[in-house]
């Protein structure tokens, strides 16, 4: 997890103890990602305008490290297939891409301000989320190359997440607080659970068809079936900014800023 006081942190579901991993990021993180093929955390740092990144699990202190410079970067997410690691970037308009040591990077496409990213590995596009003005704000996507760029949903989202087993969207409604959800192709579009906190929330993850959301200085766990329902599976003090489910030998951590 990412907080507002510039942490990086995870809760184990085991133990129910947090750790803390990174204390002194000097920057707002909206997003986190993990790089499950060699095992490093990747974070857009907003304020310092880079990607970092730090190995983990580590036996030792953990350090992070300089991967790219990126201007105001915001959402972030890996290519496991082709490794890359994408990024939008806040101000700017654009997504850009390098390898996942830094180097050969290169842009993918300039659009409208940009908040929330996410990747669909298997059918190889990039969804992402548009922020200028209220009647264009919008959840698009393209291929990684940037071409077949078209609008999937016609609302905002502060954050994006995949279900790969029912191949379908989520995303938070910022403004709402709403969890939502559609197919792939934006068909379907319905909203899943209501947090009932406006302008407060991002981040969101799915892993294994189970669903996560940031509700302020909460982290809720939506159950679909056989009706909707959450629960508060962690609070803390501070407001909450970006999460990722991490699973390792059936074990759950949430690593969050």
């Amino acid at each position: 997890m990412t907080d507002d006081n510039g942490r990086i942190y995870e809760y184990n579901l085991e133990t129910r103890t947090v750790s803390y991993l990174l204390t002194n990021i000097q920057s707002d993180v909206y997003s986190i990602t993990y790089d499950y093929n060699n095992g490093y955390i990747y974070f857009p740092r907003l304020h310092k305008n880079d990607i970092q990144r730090f190995q983990y699990p580590s036996e030792i202190p953990y350090t992070s490290k300089f991967v790219t410079h990126a201007s105001v970067p915001i959402g972030i997410a890996i290519d496991p297939l082709y490794s890359h690691v994408y990024w939008t970037e806040y101000n700017a308009g654009n997504i850009y891409r390098c390898n996942l040591d830094g180097s050969d990077k290169s842009r993918v496409l300039s659009e409208d301000p940009l908040f929330g990213l996410t990747l669909d590995y298997r059918n190889r596009w990039l969804y992402y989320s548009t922020t200028l003005t209220t009647p264009i704000r919008s959840i698009r996507r393209s291929r990684l190359d940037g071409t077949e760029n078209q609008t999937v949903i016609g609302e905002e989202a502060s954050d994006l997440s995949i279900d790969f087993k029912g191949n379908r969207l989520y995303w938070m409604n910022f403004a709402t607080g709403d969890l939502k959800s559609a197919y792939l192709n934006g068909t379907d579009d319905r909203k899943v659970f209501s947090t009932n906190t406006t302008i407060k929330n991002v981040g969101i993850h799915v892993l294994d068809s189970e669903l996560y959301c940031i509700n302020f200085n909460k982290i809720l766990k939506v159950t679909l079936s056989p009706v909707t329902s959450s629960r508060v599976i962690y609070q803390g003090t501070n407001r909450i900014y970006g999460l990722f489910v991490y699973k390792e030998k059936r074990k759950y951590f949430f690593i969050f800023n």
